[in-house]
């Protein structure tokens, strides 16, 4: 993330300092100065370096991220995923440096990098639905509030790390009987909050899986057997 943040950070201060000399440009021409804006468009506005630049940081990213996801695969013979391929619609507006720094984001990278490592090596990839994965406490499933890295969750009354959080999170979708890939979010949200109030009354949870409570039934847990 802060490969990417510096990138942008320093691609919007060279954007800055190109609008300027380009306004002086356009200036000098107005004014009649054409030699003024030629020299200035051809030594101070041309795109060799800067693209020569670009897909050098392309290609270091591209290697950042097939070589993070080695080091996973070299750990995990499944790994679980968020499916970042939807948009989630009605979240809160962000500012100008955020947007810039989200619209470099590399996820396009980043599941090409898992789909073709985890192919090749022989891992299993499991994707599963995005929707709340970093706002949900992952220890009570009540909606947290975010605040850079740290999820503040109000019932638990803990500070946890966002990208720790979301995490568990994901691990924990990956067997979750009622949240499905393509879950809308509203549904999702909907059925987090239902588990809270469930387990807030303590009322037992419902399973939406019939070949699992069907097992439960057949075979009950010890403690059950001892009553």
């Amino acid at each position: 993330m802060s490969l990417l943040t510096a990138q942008s950070d320093r691609s919007k201060e060279r954007n800055r300092r190109r609008a300027r000399l380009r306004s002086i440009a356009n200036t000098a021409a107005l004014r009649g100065d054409h030699a003024k804006a030629r020299r200035i468009t051809v030594n101070n506005l041309g795109t060799v370096k800067r693209d020569r630049q670009a897909a050098r940081h392309r290609a270091r990213v591209r290697t950042e991220v097939f070589s993070a996801v080695h080091r996973v695969v070299d750990k995990a013979a499944a790994v679980v995923a968020e499916d970042l391929t939807r948009r989630f619609p009605g979240r809160n507006p962000l500012g100008k440096n955020s947007n810039r720094r989200l619209a470099a984001w590399t996820k396009g990278v980043t599941a090409e990098a898992l789909v073709n490592v985890s192919e090749r090596r022989g891992s299993a990839l499991v994707h599963v639905n995005a929707a709340y994965t970093s706002q949900a406490c992952h220890r009570c499933g009540r909606l947290g509030r975010r605040s850079g890295d740290r999820l503040h969750c109000t019932s638990c009354g803990v500070v946890w790390q966002a990208d720790v959080n979301a995490a568990i999170n994901i691990l924990q979708r990956a067997g979750d009987p009622d949240i499905a890939l393509h879950t809308p979010h509203q549904t999702v949200k909907q059925i987090l909050q239902d588990r809270v109030d469930r387990h807030r009354t303590r009322l037992p949870v419902q399973d939406s899986s019939p070949a699992l409570a069907a097992r439960r039934a057949k075979h009950p847990n010890r403690s059950t057997s001892i009553q």
